[in-house]
């Protein structure tokens, strides 16, 4: 028998009583207890199973009004589901807010994933090659997937390529049953087939009535997926399920009358009601919580409508720059024969008022518009260079251009080249390089492809393994369509770099060589949005006194911080709302333009707000735990000189500054001074608890989350021990989400809207308003869950807070706020927003959540 000792001193190896290995035994009893408690993901939490219903739109405010009215013939609420599961036998959060804009594909991005912003509208059009993502349109999507060119909803796609997975992807497919969303993983054709099914199944008099007013296919698909969610909860084996319920929301758009909105939460609580009765007869539903979230509240007021104003025909128009505009929702939609037909990839209004593009509106669309989010727009236009190029080519190819004006704009056209030719060519350059990878990659994928297998058995189904495969060719299909797409603009921004004077004869070009055909180029400066240039001069090309081209008499320009802020109309017919439809306009300029005017030195990034005459500075930063803090600086007469340099002026807080921050009587600051308060830094969650409850609620955070861009780790290019493709791929990645970046966002002012496909009337959403970031979350759990009952949670928090809450919860969250290693295998990461710990088991006694101490990532 052979020994092992470490030896300490002599007598380490005598030897010892019976009592001390029983001592021993039980120290290691305790340790391995503590250690399943602690690191097991499981010692705070009983919460097994969750069940969430995902609604669309649904606002705190006008939810708890009616679970507070009683009806006089029952004396029971309302809304009695409500009422019985969250409000007697649940918590809810009675101050939870969308972080960013309460617009639905931002808003269910924060919601879905706990991290911040990839996704910054319901549509978005990148610059170099007018590629449209539509994050809400299903149609495309299903009939793609009929040919498996596609798996998954596009919001998918773009977090995949990025690496940030869904709170859906923490558990296995055979156990999650996932309903339509617009972060769905697959296809469900089968509800799709079961619920025409069902719908038909009428007497033929109950078919010809229903004809005659319209068939309602909303309701089909819904009861449909309502029925598949009953069944799947009688299965222990699923661990997640959700519902998505659009029906407040889209009632709420049309209708802004008591009545309507009672009929349609009176249906969601009955079938709130349905789930918890299936909930109550599983053998799980002591271990279960179930969960109603919302993506955004809802501005809608009974005795107020909201006013539309037209964004394309006004950019279309010669005072707003005679753009042809480039959207993904037809004008009065509800109202067109094409309206009906769902895969136009890119809609263009074409516009009359063109300066120097007239009969050429497919060819070169000068502005990008999404509207969708209705309180809010995302304008982006051509690089105002190319159109001072385009115009310049056009009037050299005259062959009656007189000698002088044409050696002179020739020196223009190239002086703008050279001024340009660096930034150009760097970005050519690396566009290249990651085009190289690319390809590379594509044949990987190419080969992975071909070696998959072509069935699958049932078991292998049920374990999603065919739609694995599936993702890789469609990973493939993108990839394919992303080179030749982007290699399209690289030779023709080549070609136009390798334009000289020496031998420059410019009737032999021709311009969409030079030009490329629907793209924007880079995003534009300051400067350019505030000198952009639209056309020539009613004088046509004028020279100065040098000779030299008359760059200011020769050419029209636009300043689109002063015309939009500055729009007014005339027949406005509600006193109560603004003759003024934009409130706030917002982009983002580079930290180094603003350091030398401020006194930081470790300023992340900035983002400034245009007001009329009155703007600010949004600085952010971020410690080394990615701890946000801001400060808003107040300026006026923010202006970027040719050169590039910023000039503006620090003024005092004042009222009538960007989101009315100063004279709102329901801000609370510590110490009841608010100029010094506001004036200083502080984290963004000191800053939700001060302006919570304003009429712009979090709206200084969540213009942040808009504007800014945010890391991920495959967008963080600069990581040690990458190999040269990963990280060229990687800046890939980083490339095209920054070129879906729209050049100005414009906020509508209170019961404004931009959603030109109908009228809309009856409310909206979109804005930074309180009205329309106050959300809904509210969770109730069986007896082992350890949830609270009749609880509400006053603490403001808001949608980033989510998922690390759910993951808390069912224990696979550590205390660091990073996953649990098996989700840190699937890519999960740590989670930036608070968990709500009121919710926790044995709060605040209790705190911890799965791993005490923590600090590392797994």
């Amino acid at each position: 028998m052979k020994r092992l000792c470490f030896i300490q001193s002599t007598a380490s190896c005598r030897p010892r009583p019976v009592l001390f290995y029983l001592a021993r035994v039980f120290l290691l009893v305790t340790f391995v207890v503590l250690m399943l408690t602690l690191g097991g993901g499981q010692g705070f939490s009983q919460t097994k199973r969750l069940v969430l219903i995902k609604c669309d739109g649904l606002p705190y405010d006008l939810l708890n009004s009616f679970v507070q009215e009683r009806d006089p013939r029952t004396g029971k609420s309302a809304l009695p589901w409500f009422d019985y599961i969250f409000y007697q036998h649940g918590a809810r959060l009675s101050n939870f807010y969308v972080r960013g804009m309460s617009l639905s594909a931002p808003s269910w991005s924060l919601l879905d994933t706990g991290q911040h912003l990839q996704i910054k509208g319901n549509v978005e059009f990148d610059r170099y090659t007018l590629h449209s993502y539509d994050y809400l349109n299903f149609i495309p999507f299903y009939i793609s997937g009929v040919v498996g060119a596609r798996v998954d909803m596009p919001a998918v796609e773009v977090l995949d390529s990025i690496g940030v997975p869904l709170l859906v992807d923490a558990y296995p497919h055979s156990e999650r049953y996932v309903t339509f969303s617009l972060y769905q993983r697959g296809q469900r054709y089968s509800t799709l087939q079961n619920g025409l099914q069902n719908r038909f199944k009428k007497s033929p008099k109950e078919l010809f009535d229903e004809w005659t007013m319209g068939f309602e296919l909303r309701s089909a698909v819904t009861g449909q997926l309502i029925r598949e969610l009953l069944e799947k909860i009688a299965d222990p084996k699923l661990r997640y399920l959700d519902l998505y319920m659009a029906d407040f929301d889209h009632v709420a758009h049309h209708n802004n009358d008591r009545e309507s909105q009672l009929f349609i939460l009176k249906e969601m609580d009955a079938t709130l009601g349905e789930v918890w009765t299936a909930i109550q007869k599983s053998s799980l539903a002591d271990e279960t919580a179930i969960v109603v979230i919302s993506d955004h509240g809802f501005n809608t007021e009974e005795n107020v409508y909201s006013q539309g104003y037209n964004l394309v025909q006004f950019l279309g128009s010669r005072a707003g720059g005679g753009h042809h505009v480039i959207t993904k929702r037809r004008l009065l939609l509800e109202y067109a024969i094409k309206g009906i037909y769902p895969l136009v990839p890119l809609i263009t209004t074409t516009t009359s008022d063109s300066y120097y593009l007239k009969g050429q509106s497919t060819l070169y669309p000068t502005a990008t518009l999404d509207f969708d989010g209705n309180e809010r727009a995302s304008i982006s236009l051509r690089d105002s260079d190319l159109n001072l190029l385009h115009i310049l080519l056009q009037q050299l190819k005259r062959a009656d251009l007189p000698d002088d004006i044409r050696v002179a704009a020739t020196k223009a056209f190239f002086a703008t080249i050279e001024r340009r030719r660096s930034e150009w060519q760097r970005n050519l350059d690396e566009l290249n390089s990651e085009l190289g990878s690319l390809h590379r990659s594509i044949e990987q994928q190419r080969k992975l492809w071909q070696s998959q297998p072509k069935k699958f058995t049932k078991e292998e189904q049920q374990a999603g393994r065919d739609d694995d495969s599936k993702r890789i060719f469609v990973q493939l299909d993108r990839s394919v369509r992303r080179e030749t797409e982007y290699t399209a603009y690289s030779h023709t921004l080549q070609n136009l770099l390798a334009l000289l004077p020496n031998g420059f004869v410019p009737a032999t070009i021709r311009i969409e060589d030079v030009i490329q055909k629907g793209a924007m180029g880079e995003h534009n400066s300051i400067y350019q949005l505030q000198n952009y240039l639209v056309g020539m001069g009613p004088r046509g090309l004028i020279l100065d006194s040098d000779g030299a081209l008359d760059m200011q008499k020769s050419f029209l320009r636009v300043d689109y911080f002063s015309l939009l802020l500055g729009v007014k109309v005339k027949n406005n017919v509600q006193p109560s709302v603004s003759n003024r439809p934009v409130d706030i306009i917002a982009t983002r300029v580079a930290a180094p333009l603003v350091l030398p005017l401020l006194n930081e030195t470790d300023i992340s990034e900035d983002v400034v707000n245009g007001g009329m005459g009155k703007e600010a500075l949004l600085l952010a930063r971020a410690d080394n735990r990615g701890q946000l803090s801001f400060r808003y600086q107040p300026i006026s007469s923010l202006t970027q000189d040719a050169a590039g340099h910023m000039h503006f002026e620090p003024i005092p807080w004042q009222s009538g500054l960007p989101l009315h921050i100063f004279e709102d009587a329901q801000l609370v600051v510590p110490g009841g001074d608010r100029a010094f308060w506001l004036s200083q830094w502080h984290t963004d969650v000191e800053w939700l608890r001060a302006l919570h409850r304003t009429q712009y609620s979090n709206g200084l955070i969540g213009l942040h989350e808009e504007i800014a861009r945010h890391a991920t780790q495959k967008l963080s290019f600069d990581e040690p021990g990458i190999s040269d493709d990963e990280r060229l791929l990687r800046r890939f990645a980083w490339r095209q989400r920054d070129l879906v970046e729209a050049d100005l966002l414009l906020v509508a002012n209170n019961h404004w809207n931009f959603d030109v496909r109908g009228f809309n009337p009856g409310g909206n959403h979109g804005s930074l308003f309180r009205i329309s970031t106050h959300s809904t979350f509210m969770i109730a759990g069986g007896n082992k869950t350890g949830l609270p009952q009749a609880t509400t949670i006053d603490e403001p928090y808001d949608s980033l807070s989510f998922v690390p809450t759910m993951l808390a919860l069912t224990g696979h969250l550590r205390d660091d706020s990073n996953p649990i290693a098996v989700l840190w295998d699937k890519g999960f990461r740590r989670f930036p927003g608070r968990v709500v710990k009121e919710l926790l088991p044995g709060h605040p006694e209790n705190p911890k959540i799965a791993v005490t101490g923590a600090s590392a990532p797994p």
